[in-house]
């Protein structure tokens, strides 16, 4: 009888199986995954210790990540959107009861998040350039993903926003930063319950009409 072997190509799941991991290439996501262990585990995430885990020269890595802090800023990305996922799927009502639901959920998560906190406490000012600066990945997103929510209800004819939304989605977030890391800022004690407070007293502001151009700026366009 002829040859019974199989002449159909394999997959690249039977080719991984068959090496085992065998020649298998770091990539950026492994970069991720190692730098999350590292600061679950409290450690500084160090690149050069890093790199050599990871098998590629720091050039390598620092091509994948951009820089120490743009990495540690995915690694908390990484956190926050799990938590945000999490918000929405727990919160009820509609409307304003919604956003107020996803926001309080949200900033509890935060606020029991151990290794946040440590993460926090350890490095103060590296942690607030990370968390709120506009350079990196964490504040320009919370705010993608808040404007996100907030459209939402304003699509659905549940809620009437008192300012645009983009607008409104960076003051939401910037509460949340005020009073979450007020330890570091103002030396008080984190407080959720009152930014929460605060972003339901916003939301419930009603909308002003467009101000008039004064006389004064009248004159200088004439």
């Amino acid at each position: 009888m002829g040859s019974t072997a199989r002449t159909r190509p394999a997959t690249a799941l039977e080719r991984a199986l068959a090496a085992d991991g065998a020649g298998a290439r770091p990539t950026p996501l492994d970069a991720l995954r190692g730098a999350r262990r590292r600061w679950l585990a409290g450690e500084r995430i160090d690149m050069g210790d890093l790199a050599r885990e990871l098998g590629v020269s720091r050039a390598t890595l620092y091509s994948w990540v951009g820089s120490r802090e743009r990495l540690i800023g995915e690694v908390l990305w990484s956190f926050a959107s799990e938590g945000v996922a999490q918000a929405r799927a727990a919160a009820r009502g509609t409307g304003i009861d919604y956003i107020v639901d996803v926001f309080e959920r949200f900033d509890r998560i935060n606020a029991e998040f151990e290794p946040l906190r440590r993460f926090v406490a350890q490095d103060p000012a590296l942690a607030l350039r990370v968390l709120t600066s506009k350079e990196g990945p964490v504040q320009e997103r919370m705010i993608a993903a808040c404007r996100e929510v907030l459209a939402e209800q304003v699509e659905a004819g549940t809620f009437t926003p008192p300012l645009d939304l983009d607008t409104l989605a960076y003051l939401m977030i910037r509460i949340a930063e005020s009073f979450l890391y007020s330890d570091v800022i103002t030396g008080s004690e984190p407080d959720v319950d009152k930014a929460v407070e605060a972003v339901r007293v916003l939301l419930h502001a009603p909308r002003l009409a467009p101000r008039k151009p004064s006389p004064q700026r009248r004159r200088r366009r004439g």
